[in-house]
């Protein structure tokens, strides 16, 4: 094949793979700024220089997109259920009884399906560039692991560096770390994305065992170091399904994911040993509560908030500024979420944005299922997103829509990229 028209990883200059690294990187880090405040507010809310620029960014590059080749075939699906899932927020922000609250919480979800849509496009436009976009997350979580250092020995210059990222508040969380994120989840949850991305491209042949092995690092520094038990689970779920006796995973697969399985097991309780005086804190209330710190009370109130609001919620983010209504006051307004993807849509956006939420899934992961190349993947990536959501809500951050985005485009780009059985040759970095 002329190399001048293939597509593959192999057929970019390695220039021109550095400087859309370089591009994605920036852009990234660029989002990341949610305290670099603008002059202006939306229905009384701030607007951050991260927030608005991922906005536009992502509006150019769909609009752009659009007029280049209109919306490909494949991608038909996926946005009828993106605009199902704009036309679920719109109505919940109708029906909801404090509008402005919601509207700038609606803009935000919608700007993660905006991120969704832009990414599937410039995969399918540029098969290349989700393999830079993923050497960028791996760069930015090295970035996280160095700035959260920093923070960690109170360097000055680290912590102005990391109040551009995040709120001063997010310090209270020290020792654990957070790098540029407002919670230590995030970083966890992105390590792990990026190690599942990295692995994926490493079994193509698209990057070699040091990027492989600086993900796993990153990852299990990370899982260490924020002491984050939630990302565990669906990490330690997945090894567990690979190293199930199946037909699709080869003896050594199963021996490398037992192993794995093996070191989560370690790095849980290494996590349960640091986190056990917050566990003993509620040891008045029963184990289920004690163990998942609370998490019972939100998971009964969203419950009752959506059983008084069944059809479209109290409104996209709204339910907590209302927990305290719905728990007994045992928390404060504003501070906490449903802590349940599935609860959270039912509590914010009713039985609307339910739907609307499965339509998405259905029309995302539909086509990959039907790939015998992918479809490993995807039933992965399935695990890991809805793994991660159970005991937590994470799409109303950035960082893990974005990376979530990026898992999404990759699969779908990997429809139509060539492999390394297609005869790419193999990266060695």
């Amino acid at each position: 094949m002329n190399s001048r028209f293939d597509p593959s990883p192999a057929a970019v200059p390695p220039r021109g793979q550095l400087l859309l690294v370089s591009i994605c990187l920036a852009l990234y880090l660029l989002f990341c700024l949610q305290q670099i405040v603008l002059p202006f507010r939306f229905f009384g809310m701030a607007l951050s220089l991260g927030s608005v620029t991922m906005l536009g960014c992502m509006l150019a590059i769909s609009a752009g997109s659009l007029v280049r080749h209109g919306v490909p075939s494949e991608l038909v699906r996926p946005l009828l259920a993106i605009l199902m899932c704009i036309a679920a927020l719109s109505a919940s922000v109708l029906a909801s009884n404090h509008i402005g609250l919601a509207c700038a919480f609606a803009v935000r979800y919608a700007t993660s399906l905006l991120a969704l849509w832009a990414m599937l496009n410039l995969a399918a436009a540029c098969p290349r560039w989700p393999r830079a976009a993923t050497l960028a997350a791996l760069i930015a979580v090295w970035f996280n692991l160095a700035l959260a250092g920093a923070v960690w020995f109170q360097w000055p210059g680290a912590l102005r560096v990391a109040l551009a990222f995040h709120p001063e508040e997010t310090f209270k969380y020290l020792p654990r770390i957070s790098g540029m994120y407002e919670h230590p989840a995030l970083l966890a949850t992105s390590a792990a994305m990026v190690l599942l991305l990295v692995l994926r491209l490493q079994q193509r042949g698209e990057v070699g065992k040091i990027s492989l092995a600086l993900a796993l690092v990153g990852a299990v520094l990370a899982l260490a170091l924020t002491q984050v038990r939630n990302t565990l689970l669906p990490v330690g779920v997945l090894m567990a399904w690979w190293a199930w006796p199946r037909a699709c995973t080869s003896n050594r697969q199963r021996h490398i994911a037992r192993v794995a399985l093996g070191g989560i097991a370690v790095l849980a309780v290494f996590v349960l040993w640091l986190r056990y005086p917050d566990m003993t804190s509620a040891a008045q209330e029963n184990m289920m509560t004690a163990f998942t710190l609370g998490r019972t009370y939100l998971w009964s109130g969203a419950l009752d908030a959506w059983r008084d609001h069944p059809w479209f919620g109290l409104g996209a983010g709204v339910f907590q500024f209302m927990v305290p209504d719905y728990t007994g006051g045992r928390f404060h307004r504003g501070e906490l979420h449903a802590h349940n993807l599935l609860l959270a849509a039912l509590s914010e956006t009713g039985l609307f944005g339910l739907l609307a939420g499965l339509a998405l899934i259905f029309a995302l992961w539909r086509p990959l299922l039907r790939i015998a190349a992918e479809r490993q993947w995807a039933i992965a990536w399935l695990i890991l997103v809805l793994g991660l959501s159970t005991f937590d809500f994470y799409f109303p951050f950035f960082p893990f829509s974005m990376h979530a985005a990026l898992a999404v485009a990759s699969l779908h780009a990997g429809q139509s990229a060539p492999s390394q059985a297609d005869g790419v040759s193999r990266s060695t970095t």
